[in-house]
């Protein structure tokens, strides 16, 4: 473990050596400012690029000179960077990292800096905040959604949920039975559990536990999980995933992504960057549907990468002027038609072809606005997400429900213990 974690610190060494980390002026006399972002998909980089080119052909005072890194390493690439005092100016941070990279002391706040109308209509979700501060904004997220066809929920008779009157629980158990009983489906319900990465289990399954009055941690302290995550409306979550296997309803392995579209699954919950691909496979027959409401309120992850200012940052206000440029609503659109991301403000949207009032894909948008709830702002968010893998994991395998919940629970308030509760009050009912 110590040779690994040498050579990679000594891999990082290498790269930031070869990097051109700080400021300086470029050949025409602008201040350079270098930004770092992880790895996209080449749309995404390509819409970046033209992003920054735009920028630089704006203005004559600063310059963005940028570099991918590797998504997989990225977070330790930044640590690494840091350690050896060369952070870029400018940076990516995945929402529900913000804290962490606050915590650890590598960034500073946006928001003294940003212009005072530079977040206004932004969506929440796209806003990273810790201890009341704004750390990182965004100009795109994704949104979770029920992926059908209409023919199906006719064969059972089924009613069409809509974003005021989503399906509740009672609902949604008897539609899957249905679909079940007519031998046309093995599992009706796909959850895309063939995904293993802690992420996604943390993105897609803890709204569903919000859903039912439960969380991640106590967002009023956020030192504690106790009660919350092993709360009676979490262990009735618990109890009702775990049933969606036992039952035959979910498959806990499909063999690939294509359950829905080969007919193995009726229905699919995933994001809406599967919807180019649904579409193109049914057509006028594809419904996109809000999730269901489990007593709470239909919930769906939010938060996605967002520009942030490093803590090291030479020229503050040149790398505020970038994120002021990015987040107008023109750019935040042009990132939408390039990218197909859900654009964060009601301007931008307003701006493009596919999430306007009239268009296409205008439900995701509507349900990003409405139903879209941040990770928790906590440094402690990394062990959170690993124990509720672990535990949700367990639970499809057949672990009992309060057990699995309180293991969970027991990691996470060990970690933020044993860094005194981060800098807030551990009280001490909360110190077990």
């Amino acid at each position: 473990m110590i040779r690994s974690l040498a050579a990679f610190f000594c891999a990082s060494m290498m790269m930031l050596t070869v990097s051109a980390c700080g400021g300086g002026a470029s050949d025409d006399g602008r201040e350079v400012l270098t930004l770092w972002k992880h790895q996209a998909g080449e749309v995404e980089e390509a819409a970046n690029a033209a992003a920054m080119a735009r920028f630089n052909a704006s203005q004559d005072q600063y310059r963005i000179e940028s570099q991918s890194l590797p998504q997989g390493a990225y977070s330790q690439s930044i640590m690494a960077a840091s350690l050896a005092g060369r952070l870029p100016c400018l940076l990516t941070v995945d929402h529900p990292m913000v804290s962490s990279f606050v915590w650890a002391g590598h960034l500073q706040p946006i928001e003294p800096l940003v212009e005072a109308d530079t977040l206004d209509g932004v969506s929440s979700a796209a806003v990273g905040r810790y201890n009341g501060e704004v750390y990182s904004a965004g100009q795109f997220d994704a949104a979770l959604a029920i992926f059908t066809r209409r023919s199906t929920l006719e064969r059972v008779g089924a009613r069409i949920p809509t974003l005021d009157a989503p399906w509740s629980r009672d609902e949604f158990d008897e539609i899957l039975n249905d679909l079940k009983a007519t031998g046309a489906f093995a599992y009706p319900l796909d959850l895309q559990t063939r995904d293993v990465k802690a992420d996604w289990w943390t993105y897609a399954f803890s709204p569903l536990l919000q859903s039912f009055g439960g969380d991640l941690i106590n967002r009023a302290s956020m030192t504690r999980a106790e009660g919350v995550l092993n709360g009676p409306e979490a262990i009735a979550f618990g109890r009702w995933f775990q049933s969606l296997f036992e039952e035959g309803l979910v498959n806990r392995f499909e063999p690939d992504e294509r359950a829905f579209t080969s007919g193995r699954a009726a229905i699919t919950y995933t994001g809406n960057w599967w919807a180019p691909a649904y579409a193109e496979a049914f057509g006028e027959d594809l419904l996109i549907l809000p999730p269901p409401d489990f007593g709470h309120g239909a919930v769906i992850g939010g938060g996605s990468w967002q520009w942030a200012i490093s803590s090291t940052c030479e020229n503050s206000q040149g790398a505020a002027a970038f994120i002021d440029f990015l987040m107008t609503p023109e750019e935040i659109a042009a990132m939408s038609e390039a990218a197909g991301m859900i654009p964060v403000t009601e301007e931008a949207a307003s701006l493009t072809t596919r999430f306007n009032e009239d268009g296409e894909w205008r439900v995701f948008f509507e349900l990003m606005q409405r139903f879209a709830k941040e990770r928790p702002e906590s440094p402690a968010f990394a062990t959170i997400s690993n124990a509720y893998l672990r535990a949700m994991q367990d639970i499809m395998n057949g672990k009992d429900v309060r057990d699995a919940l309180d293991d969970a629970v027991d990691d996470i308030e060990q970690v933020i213990e044993d860094n005194d509760g981060y800098g807030r009050v551990l009280l001490a009912e909360e110190q077990r």
